[in-house]
């Protein structure tokens, strides 16, 4: 492996190495994840899903490059024509992409208590996520133990 490639240097003891640093790897990755972060930042939804658009869409923005990359050095590397390097890419990508899948999502744990679960329907009939009669609905839902 060449020390003068970005790529290959050492990660995170989970495996990959942090996104802004694999968005800075990537050069033009980092500018497209800022116009894309200035876009959603400008969306009529609450803080929390701008932040979780934005997060998702710099995993996807570097997974894309990341892939990209893959692709090319494994056609230069291996010398290969390019059905196998394709083929080849398209298998590193499923890995990277069931990588992703597994070590970026968090299924969040469902408020356990009543209180809890009010409150939620509450952020959310006030952020504009629920109207009058949908909150009112699942109001009732909770109130009853459903």
């Amino acid at each position: 492996m060449s020390t003068d490639d970005p790529f290959d240097r050492p990660s995170t003891s989970e495996g990959k190495a942090p996104i802004d640093e694999r968005l800075r790897r990537l050069g033009l990755a980092k500018d497209l994840q800022r116009a894309m972060a200035a876009g959603i930042s400008k969306l009529p939804v609450s803080d929390t899903t701008k932040s979780s658009l934005t997060s998702k869409s710099a995993t996807a923005v570097v997974v894309v490059g990341e892939t990209g990359v893959a692709l090319a050095k494994g056609a230069v590397e291996a010398g290969k024509g390019a059905v196998s390097a394709a083929k080849d890419g398209g298998e590193a990508f499923q890995r990277t992409r069931q990588e992703q899948a597994t070590a970026s999502y968090v299924v969040p744990e469902p408020p356990v208590d009543v209180t809890s679960r009010l409150e939620r329907l509450s952020q959310l009939h006030r952020d504009g996520h629920l109207d009058d009669a949908e909150y009112a609905e699942a109001k009732a839902k909770v109130i009853a133990g459903d």
